[in-house]
């Protein structure tokens, strides 16, 4: 263990933190400056179970927002490029629509298990339920799939694992009653329509590599 901890490199961890607190604030920001939310849903979204594993699931996100950045850092940094300017923009014009039209949703009623008590964490810290659509979570977990797909240098046992975890994400945010179908779906649009811009854009990638000077 002390082994790894010497050969981590402390750069492309700063990169996550300094993304993840600029996602933050955008985010933010956003509820200071929305009115009030609508309510969204359908029947699909009524009819999916809440299920209770799946929280870990859920949280595993968090890890894959250093996972992801990091190995591309070791790997591929053309690809890095591409993910920091994806996810900036992601983050900006995802703050632009909760400020235009603000959602929310109705969450599950929770039991007293493990995994319950872990969903209550995660309520608790995300309420009040706002900030729906596009869901983060989802759009970025595309954002994972997509570098992972474009990368000559990644290799297929990184890949593979981050596309099937990256999935199993974004339906996890249904089934732990994070967002709603059309939260997802207008998350991975709105990322897959911002990295085509960024995956043909010179310019973008030289402004990042100048900015990071990685």
């Amino acid at each position: 263990m002390k082994k790894l901890i010497k050969k981590l490199e402390l750069k492309p961890l700063l990169i996550s933190v300094g993304l993840v607190i600029f996602q933050s604030i955008f985010f933010f920001t956003a509820k200071l400056l929305q009115g009030e939310p609508h309510l969204i849903g359908s029947a699909f979204d009524h009819n999916t179970p809440y299920i209770s594993f799946f929280i870990l699931i859920y949280c595993s996100w968090y890890l894959l927002l250093f996972i992801v950045p990091y190995y591309f850092y070791k790997k591929d940094k053309d690809t890095l490029y591409k993910y920091i300017a994806g996810y900036s923009l992601v983050a900006i014009i995802s703050s632009i629509i909760f400020i235009i039209y603000p959602t929310t949703l109705v969450r599950a009623d929770l039991g007293e298990g493990l995994f319950d008590w872990i969903t209550k964490i995660i309520y608790f810290v995300d309420t009040p339920a706002i900030n729906c659509l596009p869901s983060l979570h989802c759009a970025i977990s595309t954002l994972f799939i997509l570098v992972s797909l474009i990368s000559k240098k990644a290799t297929k046992q990184f890949k593979i694992p981050v596309i099937v975890l990256s999935i199993l994400i974004m339906a996890s945010t249904l089934l732990v009653k994070q967002h709603v179908l059309i939260d997802l779906i207008i998350g991975d649009i709105l990322m897959i329509i911002i990295f085509i811009y960024v995956n043909n854009s010179k310019k973008i990638v030289k402004f990042i590599q100048k900015l990071l000077k990685i």
